[in-house]
């Protein structure tokens, strides 16, 4: 009879786990027994130190699993987001990352273009980027376009200083300050490309920029090197100096007029060599309409651009102008120019976003899924560029641009464009007038 008792006293001090409120019960148990005789001392005295001991490890699990709850507490300390993009930061704000993709699928049928651009279908982009801030005043993004691939796909890749009150500082791979059209996301433009101006557009370059974003007015201006390189060069890449200011004398929910000028100077170097050129708005078969070759001997060049939109209600309208100037070793200088404009209609009744001088995306009042069908866009372009100069003749293109625009939420977007060439003088596809008809299926976050 002791021995079961025994037996079942230490299988109870087993059992008694950190959760357990039997240690005290037990401890009775064991005092009974002793005083009625049922256990001797030594035995007494052996169960005592047995519920001794394991009080004391009873006690250290219930202090690891109190630290445990800490950290885990601790670990989760974050906000986590996925609504439109995964975004995650800290209560205070001080760190933030914000994962970022778009692809952009093309199909394409080209008339009328005397067999030079094959029909396809094309990814157009496809793109993921991480951005965010470190320490309240640090932001950085990166963005690569696997479309692109190798170290070419690099889009923005860059770190900003925001802890100044009067501007920030931007240092890397990024776009230079010039034209409304090209500042835009890619995502957020009225067409599926961008205009024949676009051909005298400055790209992307490593460099440092400082610029000030307030409601009515932007500034900003930089000095940039060349753009990233896939090999090592043996001479000396160019440099450049660009800027561009921008008012809004009106901007309000649905009502805006924009107005601003862009410059834009770059240094040949060594290398002393500068081609323009540009596809007719669509980008599937990869054929230049206008193309000046390489211009040898280059000195510098210069680009000047004006720029006046507006918006009121559904109703948008924008317009560029571009001049570009070259300056050449032993040769007359070169002068080449380009201008559009076009008019976008929400037909469901949402306005084009402004923010920090440029528009931004078309949110739905009622998206699809979401009891609406999303949201409807007309547009119309005319846009011409003139590449024709001295003796480049790099081809003198107008074109005409139908477009409808489908937004079924706030990240996925269909679009058809039918673009008409309606003249080609000089250049690679003189007198091609190419009637092109191109989809898109988009997914933006």
């Amino acid at each position: 009879m002791k021995l079961n008792i025994l037996i079942l006293i230490s299988l109870l001090l087993l059992l008694t786990g950190p959760a357990a409120q039997a240690s005290s019960e037990i401890e009775t148990l064991i005092d009974m027994l002793h005083q009625n005789g049922t256990i001797s001392d030594a035995q007494y005295a052996r169960l005592q130190a047995e519920l001794g001991e394991r009080k004391v490890k009873n006690n250290q699990q219930v202090v690891s699993l109190n630290k445990q709850g800490v950290q885990a507490k601790k670990s989760s300390d974050v906000e986590v987001s996925v609504k439109g993009a995964v975004s995650v930061k800290t209560p205070d704000g001080a760190f933030t990352t914000k994962i970022g993709a778009r692809v952009m699928a093309d199909a394409a049928a080209y008339k009328n273009d005397n067999n030079t651009m094959g029909d396809g279908t094309k990814i157009r982009r496809a793109r993921m980027s991480l951005q965010g801030k470190m320490y309240h005043d640090w932001a950085y993004k990166f963005e690569y376009d696997f479309a692109t691939g190798e170290i070419k796909g690099i889009a923005d890749a860059f770190v900003e200083y925001q802890g100044l009150d009067a501007m920030s500082v931007r240092v890397g791979n990024m776009k230079d300050p010039f034209s409304l059209q090209f500042q835009m996301n890619a995502n957020y433009n009225l067409f599926m490309e961008r205009s024949l101006t676009n051909g005298l557009n400055t790209g992307r370059h490593i460099g440092a920029m400082v610029f000030t974003n307030r409601k009515n007015w932007t500034a900003s201006a930089g000095l940039f090197g060349e753009a990233v390189q896939t090999v090592g060069k043996e001479k000396d890449e160019g440099w450049g100096l660009g800027s561009r200011v921008t008012y809004a004398p009106i901007n309000s929910k649905g009502s805006l007029l924009h107005l601003a000028v862009s410059a834009n100077y770059r240094d040949a170097g060594e290398v002393a060599i500068l081609r323009f050129k540009q596809q007719p708005e669509s980008n599937v078969s990869g054929i230049n309409i206008v193309d000046t070759g390489n211009i040898a001997k280059v000195d510098f060049h210069s680009k000047y651009g004006l720029e006046v939109a507006m918006v009121s209600g559904p109703l948008s309208v924008q317009s560029e102008y571009v001049t570009a100037s070259v300056s050449r070793y032993s040769a007359p200088s070169l002068a080449f120019n380009s201008w559009y404009i076009q008019t976008g209609y929400l037909l469901t009744g949402e306005s084009r976003q402004y923010r920090q001088g440029k528009f931004g995306k078309i949110t739905p009042n009622f998206s699809v899924g979401n009891g609406g069908v999303g949201a409807w866009e007309l547009g119309l372009r005319y846009s011409t560029i003139n590449l024709n100069d001295q003796n480049i003749m790099g081809g003198e293109a107008k074109s005409l641009t139908l477009g409808v625009n489908w937004f079924a939420t706030s990240t996925i977007r269909f679009s058809a464009n039918y673009i008409n060439v309606l003249q080609v003088n000089g250049g690679p596809l003189e007198s091609v007038h190419p009637d092109i008809i191109q989809l898109r299926s988009q997914w933006a976050f």
